[in-house]
């Protein structure tokens, strides 16, 4: 190396060459990961706003993947295994099933409201009439990769850290998209709200009024409720 080094400079003058380490190869190789990673949320955001016509409801779609990380991170702690770069990749693929999941709830409660349902109905219906398809989607993605998280074998490594990211992330999510993603639903119904009285100047009803004041009154259960589509 010492006799080739300055041979092939002298012969290639206008060339660069640096030597660095595997900790300088895996810091430019996550950067890397980490632009990618970026573009393809951004990328999924304006697609998910042009389909929904809101700039609000992608954001609620995708408020889970970070979220999804906590379950990659107790994944590795339950089979006692470091982050490796792989890993990263793992979290990347759910982030896919991670929409899946919430397109599939939105959708359904977007529809559900263009029907005339209101907002706190259609998440409740959305929620147990999707609950079955999200829970598959969930659990079959999971059972799939289950073998190769628990293979012991050497040729299998170097995978692991990606399916056992993947693998928990996806069920992390799952409890996620049945909770935090109505959740920041509601809340957007709510800040439209707001500003709608603040632009109208009346009083607009909070998300569930109507069936706290009247629904509970008369004991009638939650599948009874009914609000102003309006609202």
């Amino acid at each position: 190396n010492e006799d080739f080094f300055p041979n092939f400079d002298n012969q290639y003058a206008g060339l660069s060459r640096d030597e660095i380490g595997q900790a300088e190869g895996e810091r430019q190789f996550m950067s890397e990961v980490i632009r990618l990673l970026l573009l393809a949320l951004v990328s999924m955001y304006f697609l998910l706003a042009v389909a929904f016509k809101s700039y609000f409801q992608p954001l609620a779609i995708m408020v889970a993947i970070p979220f999804a990380l906590t379950g990659a991170i107790f994944g590795h702690f339950l089979f006692d295994m470091p982050i490796a770069l792989f890993s990263y990749f793992g979290v990347g693929a759910a982030a896919g099933v991670v929409i899946n999941d919430n397109l599939v709830l939105l959708d359904f409660v977007n529809r559900l409201r263009a029907n005339g349902v209101g907002a706190f109905q259609a998440l409740v219906d959305a929620g147990v009439q999707r609950f079955r398809p999200i829970l598959l989607t969930s659990v079959t993605t999971f059972l799939g990769i289950f073998p190769m998280m628990a293979e012991t074998s050497t040729q299998a490594e170097f995978l692991k850290p990606m399916v056992v990211a993947l693998g928990f992330a996806v069920l992390f999510a799952l409890a996620l998209t049945l909770i935090l993603v109505p959740a920041m639903y509601a809340i957007g119904v709510d800040i439209a709200r707001f500003f709608r009285m603040v632009w109208t100047g009346q009083k607009q009803p909070a998300m569930g009024e109507h069936y706290i004041d009247t629904d509970f009154a008369h004991g009638e259960l939650p599948g009874h409720l009914t609000e102003n589509p309006a609202e």
